[in-house]
């Protein structure tokens, strides 16, 4: 594979990034692996042609969910299932971002504030909807966090 790819961008500007800003430990773990990803960092892969016996070396992967290399796939096969469900109408994308001060309840207690979050941005939305053109709306909605847990 050629061309730049990410690691390649984190590679040369990381560092000076990191001189000016803080990052989370789950920001950092998420670029480590990012950088690592298909190097030889994680290990090596042997793969040999049935034909003529040439063995090839290819670094692992890092696995890592933010990882265009490793999802690129996944995620693309998941765009184009959403795509197939869609109505023909149009979509907009909204985001709903807690305020700094609650993530120490986001860590405690995820299931009961995330359950308030989107309950409060859907009872939004359809107040929105109905003001002025009574409309109904649907909604898809997505929790998006730098941890996993």
């Amino acid at each position: 594979m050629s061309g730049l790819h990410l690691a390649d961008i984190l590679n040369s500007g990381l560092g000076n990034y990191r001189q000016h800003h803080t990052m989370s430990y789950q920001q950092l773990r998420v670029c480590q692996h990012l950088q690592s990803c298909r190097t030889g960092q994680l290990g090596y892969q042997a793969w040999q042609c049935d034909n003529c016996s040439e063995v090839q070396q290819i670094g692992c992967s890092c696995r890592d969910r933010h990882c265009p290399r490793c999802q690129g796939m996944a995620t693309a096969k998941w765009v184009q299932k959403q795509q197939e469900d869609l109505l023909p109408c149009r979509y907009f994308h909204l985001v709903f971002t807690l305020p700094h001060e609650l993530n120490i309840i986001a860590h405690y207690n995820p299931n009961a504030l995330y359950q308030c979050l989107f309950k409060a941005a859907w009872q939004t939305l359809s107040k929105f909807a109905k003001r002025k053109r009574h409309g109904q709306l649907g909604m898809t909605s997505v929790l998006h966090t730098w941890g996993q847990n």
